[in-house]
């Protein structure tokens, strides 16, 4: 399925470069696009695209405190965790967190990022013991389904090289828009 012609035309507003070499310009002073490097792929979703929702197999928990993400801190990588930890500072992180417990511990984690324009980045983080079984399929459908419902656009940015977080935006049913805004990089199959 193709995304909205909205959702394109937003994309285009934030992500595609003047050819005076510049950005467009965003819709806020405080809104500026990191630059797309030619290792990574921007992925939209939208309501033409989300999938299906995939069967609850965890506690779901929306805004987790702090001391319960600290439980999937310990779990992964300091590297893995860096783009999480401005999540603990609503004022600076995330405006949306939703994570999965099992066992009383904090296991997976989609995080949005405040929106610039309409868009909202999108991130997802399980823990590696609990990787493979959908947790990350289930937080992120559930985050990219309510920044649809407040009116947002999710995004992700990908890695060339990163088959399985590629696979899993696929799954939720993000498309890729890199080559489409004529930013290089590799396209995913859809």
């Amino acid at each position: 399925m193709a995304l909205a012609e909205r959702t394109v035309s937003e994309a285009l507003r934030l992500f595609v470069r003047h050819p005076q070499g510049g950005a467009a310009p965003p819709a806020a002073a405080h809104e500026t696009m990191p630059a797309i490097r030619g290792d990574e792929l921007i992925a939209l979703v939208d309501e033409r695209t989300l999938t299906a929702e995939p069967p609850p197999m965890a506690m779901l928990v929306y805004a987790p405190a702090p001391m319960l993400m600290d439980t999937l801190r310990f779990d992964v990588s300091q590297e893995e965790w860096r783009p999480f930890a401005r999540a603990h500072d609503e004022a600076a992180g995330a405006v949306l967190r939703v994570g999965a417990m099992r066992g009383g511990v904090l296991v997976a984690l989609a995080s949005a990022e405040r929106p610039q324009g309409r868009l909202s980045r999108l991130r997802v983080l399980v823990s590696p013991t609990f990787r493979h079984i959908g947790l990350g399929h289930l937080v992120l459908h559930r985050a990219a389904r309510a920044l649809l419902y407040d009116g947002l656009l999710p995004y992700a940015r990908l890695a060339t090289t990163d088959f399985g977080a590629r696979a899993l935006a696929r799954a939720v049913g993000f498309v890729n828009i890199t080559r489409s805004l004529g930013l290089g990089g590799m396209t995913l199959a859809t």
